[in-house]
């Protein structure tokens, strides 16, 4: 192989700042490079009025995760979140991962629709979809079954007409309820709550829901919206249901807040929303004329239950039914070769809560931190899908070693029983490989590619005598200033200095995370109050949560946003033991308040954003100083 140099080499790296810069190339921490991309589409470009369609959001990245999509606000749709699907690849330690975020949209108003730009930011770079139009139009009208002559005088003569069903009480004629099917649970068990909006008047859109608040629970939509008739009271009710799966956060009560709907009524002359010409006469309506009235439901409370006694050692908090699969990627491996451990937990529970069961001791491997993929399926009102944690196994040694039992429990709230299931061991042949191994980053999407040659050339024997070319060059570096020979030596300095650098933030990943806390959630704060000042502070909640958390990520060493409360602030505790109890308590207050308001639909008020702003900088100030006590 032949690399050729060009002529002009040494010309251009006599310029001081082109070799230093050149120095540098070389040591940019590769985390830099990773990249990602969204992408947004629907399952249809026209719907009609009564029907929904499917926005599916796609993340994709070169990292062990993908930030999740901020949706914009969107007037003309009710929007409902109908599950998500995760795949993430590691081979030999470069990680792929894409999700899938999938909503269902119900448009309020005929016409073309746009759904805006979604954007998503991983805090340093943003991509933004395209606008989405969606054309939507009237419903095509029911098919009219044959009726006897007297049908019609029948019908009506045991119906209310729909001027006297308009001529009722506000409170009769349009009415909501929310009930949840139990009343306790265990933390993490599911609970269903039913909101119904009742109308027997005919409206000029559909209706805008508002979600409720609650405390001390979690939610999760379960689309689509249903819609059916009844008679209550002797009068006739068509209703739209929208059903949602709450968790309970800790042992405790908990209470859901009313919603709301705001509905537009027609004020002109009544029309039977049960005519058989009801959807010709409804659309040939002027909607510019409808009156708006707001209704809401009533309260409802659970009571969240303690656990019961006898959990084994390896539960973790994992509530409903589940199965468990482990599984290495191969049996036969070479010593510094990476090998995938995955650990599958399938069924029926809240599995955004799941954290990775417990690895046994293993001390012929090098073990890397745990990434993981999460599918969420809502099939017949049940929360449930597969989570999947892979971990990077790397042999130390040759010959037969063995991947002990793995052990994985959980609490049935059937049975009101713990159930234990295991997996392993797993035998496996190393043999003696080639080098030293290979190390593995979860922070990016691998290791630089390769130098490779292209192309090479011949040089042809010329007849001139011409100075040898490291004279020529050595000529040349004499020939500059005394202090511009300096910049070589100091540039190479620097990039040694940089590569110690990179080298021990490499080795000491918990260390590097712990002193770059603070400077990480500043930056947050000032993020978060400019979404604020902006008046969007359902941002401003959501950026401080995942701040808060990661805070408490990288000065714990636990990805605590797969543990309960309770067990982070105990492993805090255990970490910091000379931490006071006002920092914790702040801890756990603060936790909460932010969880409630960012898996809320309705997200935060502007006061309540600001609240949490304000307390959030008191707080990161008191941990500094409670964390700096490290006994």
């Amino acid at each position: 192989m032949n690399i050729s140099i060009p002529n002009n080499f040494f010309r251009i790296i006599r310029r001081p700042a082109v070799f230093i810069a050149l120095c540098l190339c070389a040591f940019v921490p590769q985390s830099l490079h990773a990249s990602f991309s969204i992408s947004a589409e629907t399952d249809k470009q026209s719907v009609e009025i009564n029907d929904s369609l499917y926005l599916t959001i796609t993340v994709s990245g070169d990292s062990s995760s993908v930030p999740e999509p901020a949706l914009p606000q969107m007037n003309n749709f009710n929007i409902y979140s109908s599950g998500r699907i995760q795949n993430i690849s590691i081979i030999n330690g470069k990680i792929a991962t894409s999700v899938a975020f999938t909503y269902i949209l119900t448009p309020r108003f005929i016409g073309k629709q746009k759904i805006p730009p979604i954007s998503v930011s991983n805090g340093g770079e943003k991509h933004v979809t395209p606008e989405i139009e969606v054309s939507v139009v009237k419903a095509a009208a029911p098919a009219q079954a044959s009726q006897p002559q007297n049908a019609p005088r029948a019908q009506a003569a045991r119906q209310p007409s729909a001027r006297a069903q308009a001529a009722r009480q506000p409170e009769e004629t349009l009415f909501m309820t929310a009930e949840t099917d139990k009343k306790t649970a265990y933390p993490n068990e599911q609970v269903n709550l039913t909101i119904r909006f009742y109308t027997a008047v005919p409206l000029t859109s559909n209706p805008q829901y508002v979600p409720p608040t609650f405390k001390n629970l979690i939610s999760e939509d379960l689309p689509p919206v249903k819609n059916g008739e009844t008679v209550i009271k002797g009068v006739r009710y068509t209703y739209s249901e929208i059903k949602t799966a709450l968790f309970g956060i800790e042992e405790g009560q908990a209470s859901i807040n009313p919603a709301s709907v705001f509905a537009q009524i027609h004020q002109g002359g009544a029309v039977d929303p049960f005519d058989p010409n009801f959807f010709q006469q409804f659309f040939a309506m002027n909607s510019g004329q409808g009156e708006t009235r707001q209704v809401t439901s009533n309260s409802a409370a659970l009571k969240i239950l303690p656990l019961p006694e006898g959990a084994p050692a390896a539960f973790n908090g994992a509530v409903g039914n589940f199965t468990f699969s482990t599984e290495p990627d191969r049996r036969e491996i070479k010593t510094g070769e990476a090998l995938n451990l995955s650990l599958t937990i399938t069924g029926k529970g809240n599995l955004k809560t799941l954290i990775a069961p417990k690895l046994p001791d293993m001390p012929d491997f090098k073990v890397y931190d745990t990434v993981s993929s999460l599918n969420i399926s809502k099939d017949n009102d049940v929360i449930g899908g597969k989570k999947i944690f892979t971990t990077v196994l790397i042999p130390k040694t040759e010959g037969r070693r063995t991947i002990p039992r793995i052990t994985f429990a959980f609490l049935d709230p059937a049975t009101k029983t713990y159930k234990e299931l295991s997996a392993g061991p797993f035998e496996l042949t190393v043999e003696k490989g080639d080098g030293e191994g290979q190390n593995v980053s979860f922070a990016h999407g691998g290791q630089a590619a390769p130098i490779t040659p292209i192309s090479s050339d011949i040089r042809y024997v010329s007849d001139r005598t011409a100075a040898p070319l490291t004279g020529t060059a050595a000529g040349r570096i004499s020939a500059m200033p005394l202090w511009l020979n300096l910049f070589p030596v100091g540039a190479l300095l620097l990039s040694l200095w940089l590569a110690r650098i990179n080298d021990f933030r490499l080795k000491n990943p918990l260390l590097f995370r712990f002193r770059k806390a603070h400077g990480e959630a500043r930056a947050d704060l000032a993020g978060a109050a400019d979404r604020l000042k902006n008046g969007r502070p359902k941002e401003t909640a959501s950026i401080l949560y995942d701040s808060l958390l990661a805070y408490l990520y990288d000065k714990s060493g636990h990805k605590v946003s797969g543990l309960t409360m309770r067990r982070t602030l105990a492993l805090l505790k255990e970490k910091f033991p000379d931490a006071g109890e006002d920092a914790l308590n702040g801890i756990k207050d603060l936790w909460g308040k932010l969880e409630a308001l960012h898996f809320s639909p309705g997200g935060a008020t502007q006061e309540e954003a600001r609240d949490m702003l304000e307390t959030y900088t008191a707080l990161l100030s008191l941990l500094e100083k409670e964390f700096k006590k490290r006994g």
